[in-house]
């Protein structure tokens, strides 16, 4: 079976035999007519990398000789998507490969894909710019796909969840275990999940276990050519360190296992390829005339998948990444291309080493929940024993039970809206991340302690889809460790050294709790306020606050809401939300509504059939298409408002321009 897919971006590349030093058997090689794009998306990367990180160090996915990596592993990619694909690519590159950018990468993988998380990096030196970068790319897939964005986002959450367990330093037993471990460190399933955004490809998870095991040895496949072409410049490395340690490559391991010498460890590792390779074209012939015959969708991506092999050998054979001598020829050629393809466009030679450290210190990197061990040695002021002395042993008290309810609250999964929104201010700012942690620190203190005492006043079970704080440790000890989180959230404040900080947080705690007072006043006694007295309770916020507290309204009254919060939680709590307020502002003899809610109000909750006929209500006057209408308006604001930032800074802000992407309803 020679494994070949026509299509209208791609053509086959003539060659003179059926394979290709050695690789690659009866396998057909497409490159993409679009290459340009290809090589336009990558050099855009490196250009936003030199402005936000650094300078380069080492040559990506451009290969002017066999072609752009993306050109001819991803041929049939639609060529719209090619240039965004190439600069993950380069992205990814950057890094040294997938898998380590992706388990250092800063996404969050509890934050539902809007909080960004802050990590050491090896060959990042600013954390603020990787975010940048990030949020572009990850804005950029949102805006072209987000059906197949979400794909790839989920597997690269899964890959920092797994990868981060990987030991990086193991030895090997047999090749079985370690082309298992070599398919999640070379990145292939992140790959693989790019591929199918680049063909506009989704598949079902019946359709993924099916094809599961015959796309693995397509990996294996790559994995091993991948060890096979980049031995020598690895090796070199390890020559460097003296031999010490072990080297991740299956070239290295047959060397340790056989105990032969590279040029024989070289040729049992293209043997065990060529096997895997011949594999997956014996398994996708089957599947495609057997079980599969009449699953056309998985036929072009089971072939798309295959061609990943040719496109990798090729693009290997004569990379600049694995051969360094060929780089200064390889950027005078790639130079000259696009200067063909765009004039404008500037190509970096730079190949630098320019690692630093974070001088971020183990205490600055300590949590809101880090209580000071003020405890210390009482000093003998006199050789003569006094009567303390006599005293039983003084203990000091713990703060577990103080702690508990913070350590359960800060426990659950959060989107974390506010760290990211803090992130976005920095690109602006340009703080020093010791600060930007100090400051995150505070956010989330607050945010905490709000969440336990709203939890309380309006008697909620839930939160975050789990058990609210003060259902599993009780309201007394609840609110007590929610007051301490304040004065530590003061105290934090008080260590940036800035009086201005300080006045700050006590404005915006004394209008928080202003507004909280109207809030449990209006749901104590019944009394629906205007849509004016709710706007002024919330127009402490700032403007992306006040669409954030309208959405929730919003989407605690919609399906999608339901499974954090229960059904409508809102109503069961007595609350006013927005989309209430403006029916019954707008409908102010609708006394069938307001009887429903008095008395839920006094049952404490709202029957499910009462709810619906609540809703129903809201259907009628059109309240939740205002609300959606008023959201959109606040949304039209906040573009305003950020683009005008941008024009003032002269910096485009893609951390929070990808924040409020997520956030829109």
């Amino acid at each position: 079976m020679r494994l070949n897919i026509d299509n209208d971006t791609s053509y086959l590349v003539d060659r003179s035999s059926a394979d290709i030093e050695g690789f690659c058997q009866d396998y057909a090689l497409r490159r993409h007519k679009y290459e340009e794009k290809a090589n336009l998306g990558s050099l855009q990367c490196r250009l936003d990398w030199a402005k936000y990180i650094g300078p380069i160090e080492r040559w990506g996915s451009c290969n002017p000789y066999e072609g752009h990596f993306g050109s001819v592993v991803i041929p049939i990619c639609k060529p719209e998507r090619l240039a965004i694909i190439s600069y993950i690519f380069e992205y990814a590159f950057l890094y040294d490969n997938v898998v380590e950018s992706v388990a250092k990468a800063t996404l969050n993988v509890h934050a539902d894909d809007i909080g960004l998380d802050e990590t050491e990096y090896r060959t990042v030196r600013s954390v603020s710019g990787t975010k940048q970068i990030q949020s572009k790319m990850m804005l950029e897939l949102l805006s072209i796909d987000a059906s197949c964005a979400q794909v790839v986002f989920d597997s690269w959450k899964t890959m920092i969840a797994t990868t981060a367990k990987q030991d990086k330093t193991r030895l090997f037993d047999n090749l079985e275990e370690y082309v298992d471990y070599r398919i999640i460190d070379t990145g292939a399933p992140f790959v693989d999940t790019l591929m199918r955004f680049g063909m506009g490809i989704l598949l079902t998870e019946d359709e993924n276990a099916t094809v599961a095991p015959i796309i693995k040895t397509c990996h294996a496949a790559l994995g091993l050519a991948n060890d096979y072409f980049s031995f020598d410049v690895e090796w070199r490395e390890f020559e460097k360190q003296s031999k010490k340690g072990s080297m991740t490559n299956a070239v290295w391991l047959f060397m340790q296992w056989n105990n032969v010498d590279i040029p024989e460890a070289k040729r049992l590792v293209q043997k065990v390829t060529n096997q895997y390779e011949q594999e997956y074209l014996r398994r996708v012939e089957n599947f495609i005339n057997g079980e599969g015959r009449d699953a056309a969708k998985l036929h072009t991506y089971l072939k798309a998948q295959g061609l990943q092999i040719p496109g990798n050998i090729a693009w290997s054979l004569r990379c600049p990444r694995y051969h360094p001598e060929l780089c200064d020829e390889a950027a005078s050629l790639l130079e000259n291309e696009m200067k063909l393809a765009s004039p404008d466009m500037k190509f970096d030679r730079d190949i630098a080493d320019n690692a630093s450290d974070s001088d971020t210190s183990a205490s600055e990197q300590s949590t809101a929940w880090s209580a000071d061990d003020n405890s210390s040695k009482r000093s003998s002021v006199s050789s003569t024993e006094s009567i303390e002395d006599q005293l039983p042993k003084r203990q000091p008290l713990g703060t577990e039970h103080l702690l508990g309810p913070a350590e359960y609250i800060r426990s659950l999964p959060s989107k974390g809206v506010r760290e990211a929104f803090v992130d976005a201010l920095n690109v602006w700012l340009g703080l020093p991340d010791r600060m930007v942690t100090r400051i995150k620190s505070v956010a989330e203190t607050l945010h905490n302690a709000s969440l336990m005492l709203d939890d309380i006043e309006d008697s909620s079970p839930l939160r975050r889809g789990r058990p609210a704080t003060h259902t599993i440790f009780g309201p007394d000890q609840t609110i007590n460790s929610a007051n301490y989180l304040l004065v530590q959230a003061m105290d934090q404040v008080r260590q940036l050294d800035n009086m201005q900080c300080m006045d700050v947080f006590v404005e915006e705690m004394r209008n928080l709790f202003i507004g909280q007072s109207y809030d449990l006043y209006w749901t104590r006694q019944g009394d629906c306020p205007s849509q004016e007295e709710y706007l002024e309770m919330i127009s402490q916020i700032n403007l992306l606050g006040q669409y954030f507290q309208i959405r929730d309204d919003y989407k605690n009254l919609s399906e999608d809401y339901t499974a954090q919060k229960g059904f409508c939680e809102d109503l069961d709590e007595g609350k006013y939300s927005f989309p209430l307020v403006h029916v019954l502002t707008a409908q102010p003899r609708n006394f069938q509504l307001r009887g429903i809610l008095q008395e839920s109000r006094r049952a404490g909750s709202m029957s499910l059939p009462l709810k619906q006929c609540v809703l129903e209500h809201l259907a009628q006057a059109g309240s939740l298409e205002y609300t959606h209408a008023t959201l959109g308006k606040l949304m039209k604001g906040i573009m305003g408002e950020m683009e005008m930032l941008e024009r003032k800074t002269e910096c485009s802000n893609w951390v929070l321009r990808f924040l409020v992407r997520r956030l829109r309803v």
